[in-house]
């Protein structure tokens, strides 16, 4: 979702706010200025003759020379304070503002709010303009986006034990995906994984509501149409987190997806200590789209990263003074923070970069040393086994093997949060535990309290805790006891033992841009144009693709990003994971369909255990 976009669309409102001339105040609520500061900048609204943001739950001060743009989410409490600002009362006697107002509003209105307003006469009578300009998300990065709703609130509500029919929070995301697809111009066919029922009730809601949507909105167009044919239609598919809970829980080892799993980030703000020319300095630091060294960096393994901003340090220090940093074979190795303090110190004329250099830096030896320190070298090795069902070797371990390996690795373990991990990753890759296993695993997991029910909680998202007696493993039959595999394997895109797991939705995205996504898995809401060549792909037929490199993949790329076709706009109900965001990106730089995706909201592993916590609520 490009930052332009929303420009374009909060802009494409000032035809009417021209013929103003003086100065205006942006006036927002909670929700919109969220959507505002994740988009905007204030120099760029100051181009805009927006000098001045305020928020309309706070007391203002008034500006009777400036004009007011309120850009509100459509709720009853923002709608009341709007008509309260020009309501005239004993404490408010005169107008905040300037005798021309301007309302947009993130959403749809509804007739009840419209009335709210309409029976303002003070405020009618100086009303320029309303409209809805439909910007009711947060753009997170290029093509994704969130929709900023509480984690464990939209867990608990869409996963509860509920009653047939639609939930309000399906209706709101339905709501906030409208708007999405508007801004992107795109009027997509619309699939959705069969079988889940919170998939099937965003898919149909949604249907409704864009239905609803063109109908009101004559002049607008979208990929596709008669007279916009650079890109066909796009295709919308509409999944839920309880399609893959493993792939939230597993340890990766790429820059963002370590950032945001063992640091603390909130907001994307990250506090950091990095060396200037005098020594440490701490500060806060943004890892989002306006930092560059961030966006390219944050899909590489770690390793990756620490030796490329050791180099570019290096290349700066050395073209810069001629005086090498002598250590043979010290291209690959990485700078101490002592060695970045000196470099700062004889180049200030490159202080800004090294800076930036030396941030990055610090935030991954900040991640590498919480790797060494909680050991998780040992313990991805076996969590990919597990996900893949495959070790390093490519050989499948027998199952009584890996329940040793795992206890010892649960005593070895300090951290409650990885043991839970860990064994909630054994669950929910092998289809539970056996019932002879149970109890010296759960003894050696020694989890707390929130992590047990937790653990407990899986059984409401239709995984089961341990195997029925009476359900015989496929490998016991035929006398083996493996370890049980993925049905489908997608290769990675990683040379890292440790990152040889690669999430569902890559394996997804892959055939859905191949034609190959099965309509009996993932059914359209109508009939695709191409549904009927490409219907009924067995899962039998797709076989293993670990050894054969899909067109899109890190081997077979062309180098750039695919341009042209038709988008592939991908949303995940409950919660998006990094991994996923990742996968995404990669088969669009690698020469595939443009993938848009987006989420409720974006999950780190301890925000999707406490998702899962959240449940307990609802099961007692």
């Amino acid at each position: 979702m490009p930052h332009s976009l929303i420009h374009s669309s909060f802009l494409q409102t000032s035809e009417p706010i021209e013929k103003w001339s003086n100065d205006m105040i942006l006036v927002v609520d909670d929700a919109s200025l969220r959507v505002i500061s994740h988009a905007f900048g204030m120099y760029r609204l100051m181009e805009n003759r927006v000098y001045l943001v305020e928020q309309i739950t706070k007391v203002r001060a008034p500006y009777r020379k400036s004009a007011p743009i309120y850009f509100l989410s459509p709720s009853k409490a923002s709608v009341a304070r709007l008509v309260s600002d020009w309501t005239p009362s004993k404490k408010q006697k005169e107008p905040l503002y300037a005798d021309s107002v301007f309302i947009y509003f993130t959403n749809a209105l509804s007739d009840e709010l419209f009335d709210m307003i309409k029976a303002c006469k003070p405020l009618v009578k100086r009303l320029k303009a309303l409209g809805e300009v439909n910007i009711d998300f947060i753009a997170k990065q290029a093509r994704a986006f969130h929709f900023d709703m509480n984690s464990s609130e939209v867990f608990s509500k869409l996963y509860r034990q509920r009653v047939d029919g639609s939930s309000p929070l399906e209706h709101a995301i339905a709501d906030k995906l409208v708007t999405a697809c508007a801004s992107l111009n795109e009027y997509p066919h619309i699939r959705y994984k069969a079988g889940s029922n919170v998939s099937v009730q965003v898919a149909k809601l949604f249907n409704q509501k864009f239905t609803s949507f063109i109908g009101k909105n004559k002049d607008w167009w979208y990929h596709g149409d008669a007279t916009h044919t650079e890109k066909g239609r796009s295709t919308l598919l509409v999944m839920s987190r309880t399609d893959d809970c493993l792939s939230p829980l597993i340890h990766e080892f790429t820059y963002q997806a370590m950032v945001h799993d063992l640091l603390k980030v909130k907001d994307d703000k990250i506090t950091v200590q990095t060396q200037g020319a005098e020594g440490p300095i701490e500060k806060d630091a943004l890892l989002n789209e306006s930092d560059e060294l961030w966006v390219e960096l944050r899909g590489k393994h770690i390793a990756d990263v620490i030796q490329i901003l050791s180099g570019r340090i290096r290349d700066i220090v050395n073209s810069s003074t001629g005086v090498a940093l002598k250590k043979k074979g010290s291209e690959a190795k990485s700078l101490t923070m002592n060695q970045m303090a000196n470099a700062l110190k004889a180049l200030p004329e490159y202080q800004e970069v090294m800076s930036k250099l030396s941030q990055h830096m610090h935030i991954a030896h900040q991640c590498m040393n919480i790797f060494k320190k909680q050991r998780l070298l040992d313990l991805s090795e076996i969590e990919q086994t597990l996900a893949t069902g495959k070790n390093d070797e490519n050989r499948s371990p027998r199952l009584s093997e890996m329940v040793n390996m795992i206890e010892a690795q649960l005593h070895a373990t300090s951290d409650p949060m990885a043991r839970f991990r860990l064994l909630a990753i054994f669950v929910i890759s092998q289809g539970g535990m056996k019932s002879t296993d149970q109890g010296r695993l759960f003894a050696a997991a020694n989890l707390r309290p929130e992590e047990n029910n937790a653990l407990q909680n899986l059984e409401a998202l239709g995984i089961s805790l341990v195997q029925p007696l009476t359900t015989g493993r496929v490998g016991s039959v035929l006398g083996s006891d493996k370890i049980v595999s993925r049905r489908e394997v997608v290769d990675s895109g990683s040379e890292y033992a440790n990152s040889r797991f690669a999430c569902d939705l890559k394996s997804i995205l892959q055939m859905m841009g191949e034609g190959k996504l099965s309509f009996e898995e993932y059914p359209s809401i109508y009939p695709m144009p191409d549904e009927g060549m490409t219907n009924s792909i067995s899962s039998a037929g797709i076989g293993s693709v670990r050894n054969r490199a899909s067109k899109y993949s890190k081997s077979g790329r062309s180098g750039s990003t695919s341009k042209g076709g038709s988008r592939q706009i991908v949303f995940m109900a409950g919660g998006l994971c990094y991994s996923e965001l990742r996968a995404a990106e990669e088969l669009t730089e690698g020469g595939g369909p443009e993938v848009i995706i987006g989420s409720t909201n974006f999950n780190n592993p301890g925000s999707f255990v406490r998702d899962i916590t959240s449940l307990q609520y609802d099961l007692r």
